[in-house]
């Protein structure tokens, strides 16, 4: 389980109590990852390799670990990852990292709202997320982008609860999350993501990626390819303010124009972190698309 967070925040906690519960009563024993966050790493070097060695330990360290219940026995063959926004992404990227560090990849993937092509123009163009229209228009005069920083990576970090939150994680008046509203705000996820922040630079003068740095974290790049093989369910609102679903629909397509197997379910009028909202599961078409993806899970992870 690989929680989102624009790369930047969050931390292990941040998963979906209800569908944990969803993984144990499918046989699963739920495992949730931290990673180093961006921008004090970069995205190749911190988060994609961390969510790699923390496959590598599933299924080669945990069958053997101790655990507080003895019946429990962990099989290291069978191992999927399902992820969140940002975290899908990272768990799609196990499918070509795995096996590149003589891993086998995930039996299956399940990625809820997440980038599945970095490639895309949209990266590069302004995106004002919902809520934060206000604060967009002052940030470049009075936001000190370096005030989010550490000085060393960390694995977890929430706003303070005081924080008007927008989505339940980024506040405008939190300085770690101006980071993650920067990117969006100046078409800047890329230079921060796959080349970092440091204090001795300018956050303007960020040398932009090539194409190569870009590709090598972009699963539609990586699909196209031919490298990607891991059956895949995709799950995307229509309402996303912060990654658009055609990308979930055109990487699904492409996954299934290589042979891979590959399903997507986009909901109509669902918004980003749909499933966090109390009573999501009153939108039956949003109730049965994540059904139907845990399905999904269970057929290519326990072999039925």
């Amino acid at each position: 389980m690989i929680h989102g967070g624009g790369h930047v925040m969050l931390s292990r906690k941040d998963v979906r109590t209800q569908q944990t519960q969803t993984l144990l009563d499918a046989g699963f024993l739920p495992v949730s990852v931290d990673y180093r966050l961006c921008p004090e790493t970069t995205l190749t070097d911190g988060p994609v390799r961390d969510v790699c060695s923390a496959l590598d330990w599933a299924r080669h360290s945990l069958p053997s670990s101790a655990l507080k219940r003895p019946d429990i026995r962990p099989d290291g063959s069978r191992v999927v990852a399902v992820g969140w926004s940002t975290g899908g992404h990272l768990a799609m990227t196990l499918a070509w990292t795995a096996p590149t560090a003589g891993i086998a990849a995930p039996d299956a993937i399940l990625a809820f709202y997440c980038p599945t092509d970095y490639e895309d123009p949209f990266w590069t163009r302004p995106n004002i997320p919902r809520g934060s229209e206000h604060k967009a228009a002052e940030a470049a005069s009075s936001f000190d982008l370096w005030e989010g920083m550490r000085d060393s990576a960390i694995t977890g970090y929430n706003p303070p609860a005081s924080a008007c939150a927008l989505g339940g994680w980024m506040a405008p008046e939190d300085p770690r999350s101006r980071i993650c509203l920067h990117m969006n705000w100046n078409g800047q996820a890329l230079p921060i993501l796959l080349s970092g922040m440091d204090r001795k630079s300018d956050a303007k003068d960020m040398l932009f990626p090539t194409q190569e740095q870009i590709a090598a974290v972009s699963p539609m790049a990586q699909i196209r390819s031919g490298v990607y093989r891991t059956p895949t369910f995709l799950v995307h609102g229509t309402r996303d303010d912060l990654i658009p679903w055609e990308q979930a629909k055109r990487t699904s397509d492409a996954l299934v124009e290589q042979g891979v197997q590959a399903e997507v379910r986009i909901i109509e009028g669902a918004i980003h972190l749909f499933d966090v909202a109390g009573g999501w599961r009153r939108d039956k078409r949003a109730a049965r698309a994540v059904d139907q993806g845990y399905e999904f899970l269970r057929r290519f992870g326990m072999g039925e």
